[in-house]
């Protein structure tokens, strides 16, 4: 089965993150994993109980049955980094092939990851972009310059399906999603200010976020 690993605070979790599984679920994979983070380097400071994190996310992908959830990160706890956890996922399913959802900026940072050429032999990537980048074959080209040295000398660049083949047999995806202006930040900002956050992110997720008094 391909299945994806989809990282992150989520913090609250959102339709942006959903429509971006749903998408992904349609054009390459059969199940989407969300993976939400204990501590995050570089954001030491996440203002929410990851337990609260990890049952939002619950019921925001209740009943849909190409999404799941584990709480991985969150039992191994301090800082989350995605090689020890593409490490235990590997091992938790050796007969499936694992894809690493991440975004652009993401992306063009993983540079400075730990461990972060050697993420490229152990799991597939799908790089989502919601901009108007095209994927033509002068950005491809321009996409391998922000790979880690031991990973760019042994690609190639397949134009056909956008992606690239690592020397390992590994793909690195880069997939566009449709483009929807909602971020976590904004959705927290809103709960302080009374501000509606409706059609923002699932109402059972609203609800929770009022009954258990968050972001206030």
């Amino acid at each position: 089965m391909n299945i994806g690993i989809f990282g992150g605070t989520f913090n609250p979790i959102h339709y942006g993150h959903l429509r971006a599984a749903e998408e992904i679920t349609q054009n390459f994979l059969e199940r989407v994993i969300f993976v939400p983070t204990n501590i995050t380097s570089g954001k030491k400071n996440i203002s929410q109980n990851p337990k609260n994190r990890l049952e939002m996310i619950n019921i925001a992908i209740n009943n849909h049955k190409k999404f799941g959830v584990s709480d991985i990160e969150i039992k191994s706890g301090g800082i989350s980094y995605s090689y020890d956890t593409v490490t235990r996922l590997n091992k938790l399913y050796p007969n499936d092939d694992l894809y690493f959802i991440i975004g652009m900026d993401a992306y063009f940072d993983l540079k400075n990851w730990k461990n972060g050429g050697l993420l490229f032999d152990m799991i597939n990537f799908i790089v989502i972009n919601r901009n108007s980048v095209r994927f033509d074959a002068k950005n491809l080209i321009k996409l391998a310059s922000f790979l880690p040295d031991e990973v760019k000398c042994g690609i190639n660049v397949d134009h056909k399906n956008k992606r690239f083949i690592t020397s390992k047999k590994k793909y690195i995806n880069f997939f566009k999603i449709t483009r929807m202006d909602i971020s976590s930040t904004i959705i927290r900002g809103n709960f302080k200010k009374n501000i509606s956050n409706l059609y923002l992110l699932p109402k059972d997720v609203i609800n929770y976020i009022i009954n258990n008094k968050m972001y206030l």
